[in-house]
């Protein structure tokens, strides 16, 4: 196995780790770190393959512990929308959006709130639409979106510490990597 293919496995396992871990001890409802990483992911691995897996990997095993939804339709729009941040960290690997590392970390953070409004939407519209909680009109709709809002709160501040420390964190390692590429008698 080359370098390269054992870097990008041992990140892989990390990254699926901390999402699996991270959704199975949340600290509170929805704080978790399934969106940074997915958006990590995308981001990250240059081959599709990885970069898909890993999202679909850390809710399929961390719905093995929490047994999942009531419902499969609602469990479906929770597959979709964590693709998003996904696309999203695809779209920062890009030179055309991403920029360089300074840059990217507050693109990143900003593509989170994007995230986590398409989940907040998506999840909840599956809920209000596919299950019996609230009636079938505009108040049952409005209401279902309401009773939301402290989760979506907390998958907000989850979204934004975890992209922060994970986009953050990769910020870092690339600047310290740059700086020890340059010593002091070649400037």
């Amino acid at each position: 196995m080359n370098r390269d293919t054992l870097r990008e496995l041992s990140v892989f396992t990390l990254l699926l780790t901390l999402g699996v871990v991270g959704r199975w001890a949340q600290p509170a409802w929805n704080f978790t770190p399934l969106a940074a990483v997915a958006m990590m992911g995308g981001y990250y691995f240059r081959s599709l393959l990885p970069a898909v897996l890993l999202p679909i990997g850390m809710l399929v095993v961390s719905d093995l512990a929490l047994l999942g939804h009531d419902s499969l339709a609602v469990q479906a729009s929770v597959y979709v929308a964590i693709s998003l941040p996904w696309v999203l960290g695809r779209m920062l690997r890009s030179r055309s959006l991403g920029g360089h590392h300074t840059g990217r970390t507050a693109i990143a953070l900003g593509c989170g709130v994007a995230s986590s409004l398409a989940f907040f939407a998506v999840t909840n519209f599956a809920v209000w639409g596919f299950q019996r909680y609230y009636p079938h009109s505009w108040a049952g709709l409005v209401e279902c979106y309401a009773a939301a809002l402290p989760f979506f709160r907390t998958m907000l501040a989850g979204d934004l510490a975890y992209v922060g420390t994970l986009f953050g964190g990769l910020s870092a390692v690339e600047w310290l990597a740059e700086r020890r590429q340059f010593s002091p008698s070649q400037a």
